[in-house]
């Protein structure tokens, strides 16, 4: 094999003839679109801008609903409902922030799109562009991460049955994902490590437990 590889650019290649041609002109169409460039030009993201996602420790997820308060089902139906994700959001939260963050807003087709400074993201649709760029900055405030890049899109072409009509959304639970931490607050290994604690709190109402999220 020495003696046939002359240079680290040399493919060698084995088999049947006929799969060798299709394999020759294969790897010849990938060296000419290869060669002198960044992998990452390929794809139309500079390497230096790809961000593996951090790991995060902890999750505060807001659930919003088409209806106010309970009783949620209306003649049977129960209404539509949008989940939000804040990526390592801040320790001990009240719920007069997270209620002050999640305020009502007006859903449809406009997405805006939230790059974190952690290499997370979080997504927003609106009824206007406007809408879902206020929401997604609104709700980031949770986070202890910073927002690095925001954009902005609609649907050109959608299914009419998909057609995302503006709804009213009012928030109803926020609910704290965190894994367990010792005492000086860094995360725990082996087996406690997978005891992930969940607290809840009520949007709708104001309840009588007040106490800051973990």
């Amino acid at each position: 094999m020495a003696s046939i590889v002359k240079s680290s650019q040399d493919i060698v290649l084995f088999g049947r003839q006929k799969d060798i041609k299709l394999a020759i002109l294969q790897a010849m169409t990938n060296q000419r679109t290869i060669w002198n460039k960044d992998v990452g030009q390929i794809v139309g993201l500079p390497v230096a801008d790809v961000q593996r996602p951090r790991r995060q420790e902890r999750i505060l997820n807001i659930i919003f609903k088409s209806k106010e308060k309970p009783p949620w089902k209306v003649r049977g139906e129960n209404p539509t409902r949008a989940s939000y994700h804040i990526p390592n959001c801040k320790k001990r939260l009240t719920w007069e922030q997270i209620r002050k963050a999640a305020a009502p807003f007006t859903w449809g087709e406009y997405r805006a799109t939230a790059t974190m400074s952690s290499g997370r993201q979080m997504a927003v649709y609106g009824s206007t562009k406007e809408e879902a760029v206020k929401v997604v900055r609104s709700l980031a405030t949770l986070s202890v991460d910073k927002i690095v890049k925001l954009r902005v899109s609609d649907d050109v072409q959608v299914d009419p049955d998909k057609i995302k009509l503006p709804t009213r959304y009012y928030p109803c639970y926020a609910t704290l994902i965190a894994e367990p931490t010792d005492l000086a607050g860094k995360p725990r290994q082996g087996k406690k490590a997978y005891g992930k604690t969940r607290r809840r709190l009520d949007l709708y109402r104001e309840p009588d437990d007040k106490s800051p999220l973990g």
